[in-house]
């Protein structure tokens, strides 16, 4: 693997992880710190962010493509073998294996459904921000569900928390 792939792949790692404590200190800060969050949700909608944005901002697509599907293989061997297995002390190989087919679930096949979602926010020049991805986002990150007015409480501060890191990726990749 070249070097540039393999450090665009930490750099995508990084940033996931970057953007999941991010969203956690923006839900605290609006009074949500207590409610439980799906750690794996909140991951594989990073790694959305992370692989559309890098995908738009670099011209060669198949090498695009390759870092991506590494990066998803690094985050997966990370969620594995760090959190699970070393930081949750899990060593029940079933337990590991049904947690591991979820964050694979997730986070292959939630890019399609974020993207959708997304390209449904993007398609209305006057939406300023992504209020259907945002909505779905909330709907799904929560452990327990949260009532509509909270959901609606938060959603103009996270729109505008993922459209920072829209730009922000865009803008980190170009280079």
């Amino acid at each position: 693997m070249a070097k540039s792939n393999k450090t665009d792949r930490e750099k995508l790692k990084s940033l996931s992880f970057g953007m999941v404590s991010d969203i956690s200190r923006l839900l605290a800060d609006k009074g949500f710190g207590d409610r439980a969050i799906d750690i794996v949700e909140a991951l594989a909608f990073a790694m959305f962010i992370l692989a559309d944005t890098y995908s738009l901002a670099k011209p060669d697509k198949d090498r695009a493509i390759e870092v991506i599907h590494g990066f998803y293989d690094d985050m997966r061997d990370h969620f594995i073998n760090k959190i699970l297995v070393q930081d949750h002390n899990l060593t029940d190989a079933a337990e590991i294996e049904t947690v591991a087919a979820k964050f694979h679930y997730l986070s292959r096949d939630r890019f399609n459904e974020y993207g959708g979602k997304f390209k449904e926010d993007v398609s209305d020049p006057m939406l300023m921000s992504c209020p259907t991805t945002v909505s779905y986002l909330l709907d799904n990150l929560f452990i327990e569900a949260i009532a509509k007015e909270e959901k609606l409480q938060l959603m103009g501060a996270v729109s505008d928390k993922v459209l920072f890191f829209w730009s922000g990726c865009v803008q980190a990749f170009k280079g």
